[in-house]
């Protein structure tokens, strides 16, 4: 009997054991699935980017995309209408004032000048000819005033010789009226004949500023369409680089129509395209780095357009220095402005998912060893396209996560593998 009592205290012993055992493993379980719940998520180090806060100088920018634009643009037009027979030059190609872009053609030019010529000529014939039948005019009336001047003579002699006579009743009181009667009317034939001659040179100044006036509308006649003719060549008038030509061979082209654009290269600006909210920190003279693909000028602000199109303002920056080689109109470039300089301060590369709106932002910080990193409230101060000023949740020698981490913005800490 003694020995069955001691079997079956060690069958109980055992199942206690056993009991106990699987309890702990379970409780063991179920520590590891709450922490496996619990644990920081994972991130690929490799899609993840980040920087050191550091402590110096700020530069606060604003940078605008925008084009290089020139000052010295020339619209060419046609100054009169003709066909394009022939175009001569090529966009980007370098001209002179002389120099033909296009040449055209006109059926009706032709004739017309002609037409023109011939009455010109026949209108300096016809003015000779009025002079010359104005000087026989003026000879004419002299003569006939000194025929005129001698009849009154005359007469007048005539009279008063009758006049003398009568007193001593050699002839009769009519023969002395008469007499004087005629010497009376020949004075005023006379007079009046003089009158005339007298004003003919009056006459013939107001006749040969009238037909001086014909002459010099016929000859405006024919330099205007001469000038024409020789407004069929298209020329440049301006020195500078082709930009665009508007013409084709065969068009027909009306009076004032565009053919060519010719643009100085030697006199370019960058004109860029400003936030409104950014336009109101820009002043004129304020610094700016133009980049241009691999070229970096200097430059300064020299207007800020007042009004506002599509949220956007314009501004005008200068280029530094003369002749840029390779620099040309429409080329691609973004401005840097320097709106100040902050000697001594906390700074960070700008991180990816910042906002210039924004004042604040959740960044992750990485521990020692960059196994980890937690996530972090900062305070932003000035913002700038590369950099970012930290004015609190940072201090200098922290590494932050700059790659956008929205995927983990409700996290507290992640791992990073």
């Amino acid at each position: 009997m003694d020995i069955q009592r001691q079997g079956i205290r060690r069958n109980h012993y055992r199942r206690y054991a056993l009991a106990g055992g699987a309890f702990i493993g379970v409780a063991l379980l179920a520590w590891a699935a709450v922490a496996m719940v619990n644990r920081a998520p994972v991130a690929d180090a490799e899609l993840l980017w980040n920087a050191e806060v550091r402590r110096g100088e700020f530069i606060h920018e604003v940078s605008a995309a925008g084009t290089l634009v020139a000052l010295e643009i020339r619209t060419v037009t046609t100054r009169t209408d003709g066909v394009v027979e022939r175009v001569l030059v090529l966009p980007g190609q370098p001209v002179h004032p002389q120099d033909v872009l296009v040449e055209l053609s006109s059926n009706s030019l032709g004739g017309e000048l002609q037409r023109a010529r011939s009455e010109l000529k026949a209108a300096q014939a016809d003015s000779r000819l009025q002079r010359a039948k104005a000087d026989d005019e003026y000879l004419n009336q002299q003569v006939t005033v000194a025929g005129y001047e001698a009849e009154y003579t005359s007469s007048q002699i005539e009279s008063e010789a009758k006049q003398k006579l009568s007193a001593s009743h050699a002839v009769s009181d009519v023969d002395v009226r008469n007499s004087a009667i005629k010497a009376e009317q020949q004075r005023r034939r006379f007079e009046a004949a003089r009158s005339q001659l007298e004003r003919i040179p009056q006459t013939r100044e107001l006749q040969d500023a009238a037909a001086a006036a014909r002459l010099e509308q016929r000859g405006f006649d024919v330099e205007r369409l001469e000038q024409q003719i020789a407004d069929l060549q298209v020329r440049a008038g301006f020195a500078g680089v082709v930009q665009t030509v508007d013409a084709e061979a065969g068009m027909r082209l009306a009076v004032g129509t565009q053919v060519a654009r010719i643009v100085n290269p030697d006199n370019l600006i960058a004109r860029v395209k400003v936030s409104e909210r950014d336009a109101a920190l820009i002043q004129l003279a304020q610094p700016a780095r133009l980049e241009m693909g691999r070229e970096t000028l200097t430059g300064k602000v020299i207007r800020v357009e007042p009004t506002v199109q599509d949220r956007l303002v314009t501004v005008d920056v200068s280029l530094d220095g003369i002749g840029h080689q390779g620099l040309r109109p429409d080329l691609s470039v973004t401005a840097r402005i320097e709106i100040s300089r902050i000697a001594e301060t906390l700074v960070v590369n700008r991180p990816a998912a910042l906002r210039d709106d924004q004042t604040s932002i959740n960044l992750f910080r990485l521990a020692r060893g960059g196994g980890r990193a937690e996530r972090v409230a900062v305070r932003i101060g000035r913002i700038s396209p590369r950099e970012i000023e930290i004015t609190a949740g940072l201090k200098e020698g922290d590494r932050v996560i700059l790659a956008d981490m929205s995927e983990w913005a409700e996290e507290s800490e992640i791992r990073i593998r």
